[in-house]
């Protein structure tokens, strides 16, 4: 659950609003790397949504790097 955290995050920057859980990602500490609008360790989730709007698997492919790691792309 705590690595699908992020996924669920940037999922919502690329679907619907509804999807968002703020609270998740404090919860899970994923705001220590990662804010909404800017870089601080990790990309925002901004840029993130940017990089992966209009992919269809989009979501799957976050979830699995979240899941198995992911750096450096």
């Amino acid at each position: 659950m705590k690595k699908l955290a992020l996924a669920t995050i940037v999922a919502a920057a690329i679907t619907p609003a509804a999807f968002a859980q703020p609270a998740l990602a404090e919860q899970k500490n994923c705001l220590a790397c990662h804010q909404v609008d800017k870089k601080l360790v990790g990309p925002s989730y901004k840029e993130v949504a940017a990089k992966y709007a209009g992919q269809k698997d989009a979501v799957a492919k976050l979830a699995e790097k979240i899941q198995k790691g992911g750096t450096g792309v």
